[in-house]
């Protein structure tokens, strides 16, 4: 026997029972037998569908990331410079369970969404011809990526603090563009994208980015982490960056990056400007960009009280050091002022100079400026160093 109790607003409960009839002052009576019985309970499954379509179809012009380091692109555009992106306003996703249908489009942004969590089955459920996607604005707060076919994907303005990737080697993604305040510490597992070529990290809040997280992307060729809280770049031994030929840490808080730029081998472009620079760090990078015909991109302009070193504004440690660059750039100018002239007519002998200017530097001394006239030699009694 079975008997179904349910409502409109509740799931039905079914029940089955053995029977065993009494006879009790000749009346036959039934009763269930509750140790015999068995109770299911019924809930409906309904999956909940979701059909996205396109706000507007606009074309737009490529992203500019694109084009990161090409400053002077000036040309007018040309059609292919163009793609129809499909634009879906306020989309609101709040489960993840949710099956969602996107429209068969190559470029998707969604624009003012309201997704607080991106699970990897999103990405799997774009179609498959759609190999751009550009989340914008709105609310996202956390992404985990991966079972994708995409090309290109681009986050800003979102309010996402947590970015993670799929562990899990994809070999698709060719650019990964995260503006966002929040993220704080470079993208977990983000080496697990085999074939990404260009990473741009700017406008985010990463304070200490260590390079060797990186490694295993052999294909990358621009990395951009302007515009951030930087004030570490580690570039141990264990890089391996060999395609990178355009590297960007402009406007961070950084004072030096040991082992730049030998650990690009194949650099071709930076951007280091408006940073704390230590100006020491600055004069030995000089000589090896120079020597590695890498352009610098970029010059800062207003120093205030820091010196402009070549085009970048830096400071001494060391207030002695600042003095001695000083002492030394004053008797250089010196000196030359009182070199014999080159236009020396024939026969004449040239004649020593009657003041030389020198800083002696040594072990215990810091520095030391001297004035030599023939055989009398006057010197500062304290070094330069002596504070």
């Amino acid at each position: 026997m079975s008997s179904k109790i349910g409502s409109s607003d509740h799931p039905p409960f079914v029940c089955f029972s053995s029977l065993s009839a009494v006879n009790i002052h000749g009346v036959d009576k039934m009763f269930l037998r509750a140790s015999s019985g068995i109770c299911l309970l019924l809930v409906s499954v309904s999956t909940v569908a979701i059909e996205l379509s396109c706000s507007i179809v606009h074309p737009l012009p490529i992203a500019s990331e694109r084009h990161i380091f090409n400053s002077m692109y000036t040309a007018l555009r040309k059609q292919e410079d163009y793609e129809e992106v499909c634009i879906i306003a306020s989309a609101k996703l709040n489960s993840t369970d949710v099956e969602v249908t996107f429209p068969k489009q190559r470029h998707i942004e969604l624009f003012y969404p309201t997704i607080p969590t991106i699970g990897s089955d999103l990405f799997r459920q774009l179609d498959e011809v759609t190999l751009n996607l550009e989340l914008r604005k709105g609310n996202v707060s956390e992404l985990l990526f991966g079972m994708s076919k995409l090309n290109h994907l681009k986050i800003s303005d979102t309010g996402l603090s947590r970015f993670e990737v799929l562990s899990a080697t994809d070999h698709t993604l060719q650019t990964l563009v995260i503006h966002e305040r929040l993220i704080t510490v470079l993208p977990t597992n983000v080496h697990f994208l085999a074939e990404l070529k260009l990473l741009d990290l700017s406008g985010c809040s990463l304070t200490i980015v260590d390079l060797s997280q990186l490694n295993g992307l052999y294909a990358l060729s621009v990395l951009n982490l302007a515009d951030n809280q930087l004030s570490t770049v580690e570039g141990s031994e264990r890089v391996e960056l060999p395609a990178l030929t355009k590297f960007d840490v402009q406007q961070n808080e950084l004072s030096r990056i040991d082992r730049f730029p030998e650990m690009f081998p194949e650099l071709k472009f930076t951007r280091i400007m408006q940073n704390r620079w230590d100006c020491e760090w600055v004069s030995e990078v000089r000589e090896k960009i120079w020597r590695k015909n890498i352009t610098v991109l970029g010059t800062d302009f207003r120093c205030g009280r820091r010196i402009n070193n070549g085009g970048l504004c830096c400071s001494y440690a060391n207030p002695f050091r600042a003095r001695l660059a000083i002492a030394k750039a004053l008797l250089s100018v010196l000196d030359e002022l009182n070199a014999p002239s080159n236009d020396v007519s024939a026969g004449a002998q040239s004649i020593d100079p009657l003041i030389t200017f020198k800083v002696f530097e040594n072990e215990t001394i810091d520095g030391v400026i001297g004035v030599e006239m023939r055989n009398v030699g006057i010197y500062l009694q304290d070094p330069i160093g002596t504070v």
